[in-house]
């Protein structure tokens, strides 16, 4: 479910002028690696269910969007890694939810995994999926114009410049007019610096999870991340603050 943590747009920053203000803690690309670690081995909250947390809070956000556009169905887009994972777990949650759903898939991920069991999972409820490559025709990526479009192809991990299919298809997907709803951060955006990485697909709403990434809330990151939305994954709040990179708290207590 969403976090009662308030957005990033409605809060006061302790990390310095540079950033949007922002009220809460903040995670960077490492924080959030070792965050997750962390809710593992120490709390032994199973990786699969971090990323069920994650995908019920999008979800519900996604339904929420849905009825304020008037808009009727959903494509989500997932890429190899865990983001990806979390587009899987969306995509089987709206499917019970009745609503029409399908799966554009960039690669598939690497088995065995989180994010391999959640395709296979929604692949089992009958989620239509079709290969990145048929959005290059434009007949095909027409589709996408009376859609939600969720963007779970690439996180927070991501640290190079998109190239290749997976720049084909977010430069396809930027030039329609759908609506997108990014994972924890647009695809293409650095999250440590906010800067593009080759080129980043932008998005109307960012559900981070968490907490905000720096990258979110560094100048100009604006137009490209929308508006934030923090979603709960059922981490305890005093691992959040032992991660927590905003200056509050000590560094590198995790």
């Amino acid at each position: 479910m969403p976090s009662p943590t308030p957005n990033a747009s409605d809060s006061v920053s302790q990390t310095g002028s540079h950033l949007t203000p922002h009220a809460g803690p903040l995670l960077d690309r490492a924080a959030a690696a070792r965050l997750d670690a962390a809710a593992t081995t120490r709390c032994g909250i199973p990786g699969l269910l971090l990323m069920e947390h994650a995908a019920i809070g999008a979800t519900a956000l996604i339904e929420r969007e849905l009825a304020a556009n008037g808009i009727r169905r959903v494509v989500v887009l997932c890429g190899p890694g865990n983001n990806g994972g979390d587009g899987w777990a969306i995509a089987r949650l709206l499917r019970r939810r009745d609503v029409p759903v399908e799966v554009v898939e960039l690669a598939p991920p690497e088995a065995p995994g989180d994010a391999a069991t959640n395709r296979a999972i929604a692949i089992a409820f009958g989620i239509p999926v079709r290969p990145a490559s048929d959005l290059y025709a434009p007949t095909v990526a027409q589709t996408l114009d009376d859609a939600l479009v969720v963007d779970a192809l690439f996180g927070t991990g991501l640290a190079r410049p998109l190239a290749g299919p997976p720049a084909v298809l977010v430069d396809v997907v930027r030039g329609r007019p759908a609506l997108v709803f990014a994972i924890d951060v647009p695809s293409g955006l650095d999250a440590d610096t906010g800067s593009v990485l080759g080129t980043c697909l932008p998005a109307d709403v960012t559900a981070t999870m968490v907490a905000p990434k720096i990258g979110l809330l560094s100048p100009g990151s604006e137009e490209l991340r929308g508006r934030i939305e923090i979603v709960d994954i059922g981490v305890p709040a005093d691992l959040i603050e032992a991660f927590d990179v905003s200056g509050r708290n000590p560094p590198n207590r995790g």
